[in-house]
């Protein structure tokens, strides 16, 4: 699964959850998605494969502008839901699904 397919499914979650009335599900959710974004962002070094020269190379991660942008219509959506505009932070949900749904900008 690459990392937008987790980022789009683990929002579609938290909007279904939001839709159903589990605010409080719905914020842990998002605080482990923005937890798992901060994790994603960092570059990785690939493993070691016989034969290899062995110096650790690091590279971006996958889908890093995707990433990046993301953070702050994630930072919108936790702001909703802090300040209890559960509607708000279904729409901030939505319109961040419609903006990882355009053209790949990584």
């Amino acid at each position: 699964m690459s990392n937008r397919d987790h980022l789009v499914d683990r929002l579609y979650s938290i909007l279904e959850e939001l839709w159903d009335g589990s605010d409080q599900a719905a914020a842990s959710d998002l605080r482990e998605l923005m937890a798992w974004r901060a994790q994603a962002i960092k570059p990785f070094t690939p493993t070691y494969r016989a034969g290899t020269f062995p110096a650790p190379v690091c590279q971006e991660a996958e889908n890093l502008g995707l990433l990046e942008s993301a953070q702050i219509g994630l930072r919108n959506i936790e702001a909703s839901l802090n300040s209890g505009e559960v509607t708000i932070a279904a729409q901030r949900v939505q319109d961040l699904l419609s903006s990882l749904s355009e053209p790949d900008r990584s």
